[in-house]
């Protein structure tokens, strides 16, 4: 087999398993579980099986996103029950606006260094906005 010249990422709410076919192809997974302040269900949104194939899988990251200070217990109740390494976890603000990102990320940076978790910026909504497609 020839070295691919591309690394293929997939996001994922990590709900469903992926189809064996695909997951030859895939580089690393982007998990975004949805917390409860989402609003979808959690027997919909936070599957056990998948939850523990997806700590399971080396090439699989968590995302998760955060609107209150209060979230961060959700994720770290999730780390524990699936042995989610932190080395694999993201934070991200909740927020559609710069100044929105701005005032979370202020509280959210020092929550993720507290607990050894990695901070992730929303740079395209900094940049271009709350529009599609970027």
């Amino acid at each position: 087999m020839l070295p691919r010249e591309i690394a293929v990422e997939v996001e994922t709410n990590g709900t469903v398993a992926q189809p064996p076919a695909l997951d030859a192809l895939i580089d690393q997974y982007n998990v975004s579980p949805k917390l409860a302040h989402s609003g979808n269900p959690a027997e919909l949104a936070l599957v056990p099986e998948r939850l523990a194939h997806w700590a399971a899988e080396p090439r699989a990251c968590f995302k998760f996103v955060i609107a209150e200070p209060a979230d961060i217990a959700e994720v770290l109740a999730l780390v524990e029950r699936y042995a989610i390494p932190r080395t694999r976890v993201w934070l991200m603000a909740e927020g559609t606006d710069s100044a929105t990102l701005n005032a979370r990320e202020a509280w959210l940076a020092q929550l993720c260094l507290d607990n050894h978790l990695t901070l992730s910026k929303r740079l395209h909504i900094e940049l271009y906005g709350d529009s599609r497609g970027t």
